[in-house]
């Protein structure tokens, strides 16, 4: 009986998650099977041209497609996006002849402003990326940062030569000499401890350390959760986290 409820569940993710445009009938239209309806449906492409419309080849989890006027996502139009110019950079990274998009998280409004796709790389895989002018976090520029003096340290942390950054935001009050990554929301330097870039009140550098899945956290006398002080150390919350180390 389990083995039958198991596979019966795996054809039913393995259904709901295909999906492929289709044109019927002198319209274009995305194509899926829905799980919940246990059937075949079928969404409009609204304002899709019929005879120019074409699926774009990539091997993401998206749906993507253009005609003659528009780039599509799913059923989407991506605002700004020229079909007769639009390419792949890197993974959910694209250009046209004018503008940077980011797929990832947005349809319709997914451009990166001020992006400059003739020289628009991808840093290492992640989310970070920079052109000739800028530094960018997603969707976000980084303000007063000269692309040729960042690093990106991880999916969370970069750096240039002044300063630490986490995601777009800078890290101003952290002194950079001493300054040791601790988890993917934590990071410290001889005086003080950061939650992003907040300080953490009373956490001690010295004996802090982050727990759980990163955003808990302790030292010699208290534990933290995000950047707030959540008092002396419990037990409860010695056997959850620090006992387990």
């Amino acid at each position: 009986m389990k083995i039958k409820t198991g596979i019966y569940i795996l054809i039913i993710v393995l259904l709901s998650s295909c999906k492929d445009y289709t044109k019927k009938d002198g319209k274009v239209y995305l194509r899926y099977l829905n799980a919940a309806r246990f059937g075949l449906q079928y969404a409009e492409i609204k304002k899709a041209d019929y005879e120019s419309f074409e699926v774009i080849e990539h091997n993401l989890n998206i749906n993507l497609a253009k005609d003659k006027n528009h780039v599509f996502v799913s059923t989407n139009i991506i605002n700004n996006a020229d079909p007769k110019t639009f390419k792949q950079i890197k993974k959910y990274y694209w250009k046209d002849k004018n503008h940077v998009f980011l797929l990832q998280f947005r349809a319709v409004d997914s451009e990166i402003k001020s992006a400059d796709p003739k020289t628009f790389i991808v840093i290492d895989d992640l989310l970070w990326a920079k052109d000739k002018n800028y530094v960018y976090y997603t969707y976000e520029k980084l303000h007063n940062v000269i692309p040729k003096n960042f690093v990106a340290i991880d999916k969370d942390w970069g750096k240039d030569n002044k300063f630490y950054y986490y995601h777009n935001l800078k890290i101003d009050s952290l002194d950079y000499n001493s300054a040791k990554i601790v988890s993917s929301y934590y990071i410290k330097d001889n005086k003080n401890v950061l939650f992003k870039n907040k300080i953490v009140k009373d956490a001690n550098p010295k004996t802090f350390k982050a727990d759980g899945i990163g955003w808990f956290g302790h030292d010699d006398k208290y534990m933290f959760d995000w950047e707030n002080n959540k008092g002396p150390i419990t037990e409860e919350y010695s056997k959850t986290y620090i006992k387990k180390q």
